[in-house]
């Protein structure tokens, strides 16, 4: 299944045009995971507070991963 990772601050989605293939949405999952924290742990605080949102095909979210400030 192709899916597709956006980031969205204040309703200001960046969206992913190219997607990903994966074979389970546990893989998603992590991916998503690990762009929240790579976005939470950037030298600026731009991106905390953000959603990471990961959608189908079909343009349905399928869950959505927080960006938090890292520790």
């Amino acid at each position: 299944m192709r899916l597709f990772f956006d980031v969205v601050k204040q309703n200001a989605p960046s969206y992913d045009f190219h997607g990903r293939e994966f074979g389970l949405p546990e893989e998603a999952a992590q991916v998503a995971e690990l762009i929240a924290v790579d976005l939470g742990s950037s030298e600026t605080d731009d991106w905390v507070g953000s959603h990471v949102h990961v959608r189908n095909t079909a343009g349905e979210t399928l869950f959505s991963v927080p960006v938090l400030m890292a520790a």
